[in-house]
């Protein structure tokens, strides 16, 4: 019997790459009766670390739920005097009879770092990881990151359906994504024209509650801001132009444009005290039905800023309602 050398080595190599592309297991934490896997991907010279998060004492198929957060720097675990802790402003365990989380870690940023090691906000303070960090952090390269394990979760027999929340900078990933293989999506607090539609707006908002015209200055500033950023495509290797390579990668083209060729079922949801948000998504919310796109769902609330806090006027302190928006968001995505 003859043998295809080519078709041999054909077969070999696709093993190697399924082999290179496998998926890690580096840590398992219990936090809270909760089973944290961090697990990872290799790509080129890049690695995807991200959290599998699941209640383990279950053994029936689920849905996945995709988190993908904001753009600051922190780890997703952390540790203090009580023990390990998910850096996360909602809690998971009342989810996990029916899903599977999934949270992807930032890029070069650790997954797990004790608190005593991060700044007083619990982010990375490390130049050099930074560095690193802005390198990678642009909307080509985290859109990347999602469609691998998108990929490669959609082949796992564990799995119902597949679906994503994008909260801020994360919201922004989830409308970039490849969504052939995702039910449904949610994207929270983000201004779909973009953020120098949202700096304006906060400015315009500053400048009439304040009844500060000199603040008008700063508007024209944002615009001379956005016309250079547009036209610039010599980025240096210093953190400063990464930064702006960053900010850039996230503003052209704006949300919009893939809001308008999306057709998949999408919740945009916001707080009504995220100024920059809330003005310019009430608008959009007019423009798509008046372009009759119905696979669009809004939700507001009232009062919440860009992080669903809510002022108390008794206390004087922010009461959040995270785990309600989080509650919200999971009963709309499963609504059939």
């Amino acid at each position: 019997m003859k043998i295809n050398i080519w078709k041999v080595f054909s077969v070999l190599f696709f093993i190697l790459i399924n082999h290179l592309n496998a998926q890690k297991l580096i840590k398992k934490y219990e936090i809270d009766s909760l089973t944290y896997l961090h697990k990872s991907f290799q790509i080129k010279k890049n690695t995807i670390n991200f959290l599998e998060i699941e209640n383990d004492t279950s053994t029936k198929k689920k849905d996945l739920i995709i988190f993908l957060q904001g753009s600051n720097p922190s780890p997703l675990i952390s540790e203090d005097d009580n023990g390990k802790f998910l850096l996360m402003p909602f809690n998971l365990k009342e989810f996990c009879n029916d899903n599977i989380f999934i949270i992807i870690a930032k890029p070069k940023i650790s997954l797990y770092k004790h608190f005593q090691d991060l700044d007083d906000n619990f982010q990375e303070d490390n130049e050099k990881i930074l560095f690193d960090y802005m390198r990678l952090n642009t909307l080509q390269n985290l859109t990347q990151e999602v469609n691998i394990i998108i990929k490669k979760y959609s082949y796992d027999k564990r799995i119902n359906n597949i679906y994503v929340i994008g909260h801020s900078q994360g919201g922004r990933v989830a409308m970039n994504i490849n969504k052939k293989k995702i039910k449904k999506i949610a994207v929270l607090s983000v201004n779909l024209l973009g953020r120098f539609e949202e700096s304006i707006t906060n400015l315009r908002y500053e400048e009439i509650s304040k009844q500060d015209s000199l603040i008008s200055n700063k508007v024209e500033k944002e615009y001379v801001s956005y016309k250079r950023l547009k036209n610039n495509n010599d980025f240096k290797n210093t953190y400063n132009d990464l930064s702006l390579e960053s900010y850039k990668s996230f503003t052209f083209p704006s949300t919009f444009n893939q809001i308008k060729k999306n057709k998949t079922s999408t919740l945009i949801a916001y707080g009504t005290n995220d100024i920059g948000v809330c003005f310019t998504n009430d608008l959009m919310r007019l423009e798509l039905l008046a372009r009759n796109k119905k696979n669009y769902y809004f939700k507001t609330y009232s009062l919440l800023d860009h992080n669903f806090n809510k002022l108390n006027l008794k206390t004087k302190s922010k009461d959040n309602y995270w785990q309600k928006v989080l509650e919200d968001t999971i009963v709309w995505l499963k609504k059939t």
